[in-house]
């Protein structure tokens, strides 16, 4: 039955691989535990503070070292076993995120705990995020990619679908210890499941192209040595990203379009919602839930079509799609009917997100060498969040100067010029 399905709906393809099934199960989990963990994270810092500031500092706390530790995670995807830096992550997340709940639980959680222990937290994630995003093309062939990449954006946007409804129901039924607890669990049975994978060996890696003998060959070279090494890694990493002209474009525009959709979506929504739409946070809930079921429903359509032509041409056009979607947002709509053309906006933007986000990856695993790609994903990464915690803080400065209608339309504006600069680059056009 399962081989039929998966032969049958491309978009599945990819879970016949043992290896890629049992990545794509744990991490499915894990994801779900990061969704409750999230929401349980704020309300236990408002519960222990109630205040906003103290929830950002948190959020801080945990995206800066995340940030700081990408590149050196990139270099360690490329020079040690994926799955090794996976598995000391995933248990590393999830010894901190239980500890969390054990300090919860004994009523002795303050907190500089929960800033010390996000700093921790996202040590660990720096090194994860690479090597998860490069090992796909180390376990399944060139055509099942898409199939892979698809799959796993499905588990992003379904943990955000149902990961805070699941922090919700705990949170209501526990307390926020409960969510961190299960959180940790979901950390313990992904390390399980890597455990489990049978990875290919080094011969046939070598056979496949993949790597070849001299990349394989373990030496254990001087302190000196192994820190010019790190050097020289980051150095061919950007070396690589300056060389491929779709790649170093798309990099500032990812860098742009990200604050210009995710400050609006994450800082003034809920603004939006309260003071121009006059309803409460289930609206904000709903269009979060649309956004996350258009993602969803652009990797079943990326993941299940075998070729796509002009794969550049259409990412970018994705995103204008979204791009013009985020505008309707802040279009004056009728009270009557506002609630559902923001939905279905929100969904549009999570389509056209999730389109890009899909291609993007599978551009990258075909068209980077492979003992690079886990530098230059770190690069990419780096890039696409960097000025994350800046744009943050501007975009609440703007709304409450501007006002939440006029952002949305700004930025809409904004993305939809970059999608045009990005369609303007014949190497990204040409990209097949």
């Amino acid at each position: 039955m399962k081989n039929f399905l998966t032969q049958r709906i491309r978009f599945l393809r990819a879970l016949s691989v043992q290896p890629f099934a049992l990545l794509w199960t744990g991490q499915t989990i894990s994801s779900l535990g990061d969704g409750a963990f999230t929401l349980a994270l704020a309300w236990e810092v408002l519960l222990l503070t109630g205040s906003a500031t103290a929830i950002g500092l948190t959020v801080t706390a945990e995206i800066l070292p995340r940030l700081i530790f990408l590149l050196l995670g990139g270099v360690a995807a490329d020079r040690l076993p994926r799955r090794l830096i996976m598995l000391c992550s995933d248990s590393g997340r999830g010894l901190v995120v239980l500890l969390i709940a054990v300090l919860a639980w004994l009523h002795l959680l303050q907190l500089w705990h929960l800033i010390i222990l996000s700093l921790l937290f996202g040590i660990a994630a720096g090194f994860f995020n690479p090597a998860y995003r490069s090992i796909p093309p180390q376990l399944v062939d060139v055509e099942m990619l898409p199939s892979a990449n698809a799959l796993t954006s499905m588990t992003q946007q379904m943990s955000a679908l149902l990961g805070p409804l699941l922090g919700a129901g705990l949170v209501a039924l526990v307390g926020p210890v409960g969510a961190f607890a299960f959180d940790g669990l979901t950390f313990l049975a992904s390390a399980c499941c890597l455990l489990a994978m049978h990875l290919p060996s080094a011969k046939a890696l070598i056979s496949s192209g993949y790597a070849d003998e001299t990349s394989l060959v373990l030496t254990k070279p001087s302190l000196s040595h192994r820190l010019q090494r790190v050097v020289e890694d980051l150095h061919e990493g950007w070396r690589f990203a300056v060389s491929a002209k779709w790649f170093w474009i798309g990099l500032p525009i990812a860098t742009l379009g990200n604050i210009f959709f995710s400050g609006p979506l994450e800082v003034t929504l809920p603004k939006l919602v309260h003071d121009v739409y006059g309803t409460g946070a289930w609206l904000f809930g709903s269009i979060g839930a649309s956004m996350a079921i258009g993602s969803i429903i652009a990797t079943f359509i990326v993941g299940q079509v075998s070729s796509m032509p002009r794969r550049g041409t259409i990412a970018y056009l994705a995103v204008a799609l979204a791009s013009l979607s985020e505008g309707i947002l802040g279009l004056p709509l009728p009270q009557a009917v506002a609630p559902v053309i923001a939905c279905i906006a929100g969904g549009l933007v999570g389509l056209g997100l999730g389109t890009f986000g899909i291609i993007w990856v599978t551009l990258m695993q075909e068209l980077v060498p492979q003992d690079k790609l886990g530098r230059v994903s770190s690069i990419d990464q780096l890039s696409a969040w960097a000025l994350l915690p800046v744009g943050y803080a501007l975009t609440g400065v703007v709304t409450d100067q501007l006002g939440p209608s006029l952002v949305f339309l700004i930025a809409s504006i904004a993305n939809v010029v970059l999608a045009i600069i990005a369609l303007t680059v014949p190497d990204i056009r040409k990209l097949e």
